[in-house]
């Protein structure tokens, strides 16, 4: 009798664990999972501004997918969208970036262009936080967070939510179309250069 108590404490104990975890799971991380690949959609976190949005699980530590978006001298080499991107001041922790932007509106073929003033890593609730806004340049409006969350120690999820509003009209589904497009081109590029090889993660 004592025996099977015994027998029953330890299973009850390797259980425990595993039902821990699972209740756990981070929606997310299970979301980019199934999917296996990354993800992007159009939405607006913050009113009526629709942001363009993607994310993806990256098989590397966080510091180093946060050191990898923050490496502004080799954000040309994270997609051909990018080439022109260079760094044009820094001050602090401030850096400034300037890029063109070619852009495809319908039949209509632009290129343009805009200074981005980037901010240094800050945590918040656990994740890694670069906010850059429009200095000057084609766009009304710019805005840009990359959020870099932990999910364990050699993994993380990044995800990008990017804002860039011409300065003259322009139909909404061609804009949101460009910003999901290229924040998807961006997560690819610091995932990519962060685990030093392309591909998606398939598990963990």
């Amino acid at each position: 009798m004592r025996s099977t108590l015994q027998a029953l404490l330890v299973l009850t104990t390797l259980t425990i664990p595993a039902v821990v975890h699972a209740d756990a799971a981070d929606p997310q991380v299970t979301r980019l999972l199934s999917a296996k690949s990354t993800l992007k959609w159009n939405h607006s976190p913050f009113g009526q501004d629709r942001y363009g949005h993607a994310e993806a699980l990256v098989n590397a530590p966080a510091d180093k997918v946060a050191k990898t978006a923050t490496d502004f001298a080799h954000y040309r080499d994270l997609h051909r969208k990018f080439a022109t991107a260079r760094v044009v001041a820094r001050e602090g922790d401030k850096t400034d970036v300037f890029m063109k932007y070619p852009v495809q509106i319908g039949r209509l073929k632009l290129e343009l262009q805009e200074t981005m003033r980037f901010s240094g890593i800050r945590e918040s609730g656990g994740k890694q936080i670069i906010e850059a806004t429009g200095l000057r340049g084609d766009m009304k409006k710019g805005h840009t967070i990359i959020t870099v969350k932990p999910v364990d120690e050699k993994h993380s999820l990044l995800q990008l939510d990017v804002l860039l509003v011409p300065s003259f009209p322009a139909p909404q589904s061609f804009i949101d179309e460009e910003l999901r497009d290229g924040a998807e081109d961006f997560v690819n590029g610091v995932k990519d250069r962060a685990q030093g090889r392309p591909g998606p993660v398939t598990s963990l």
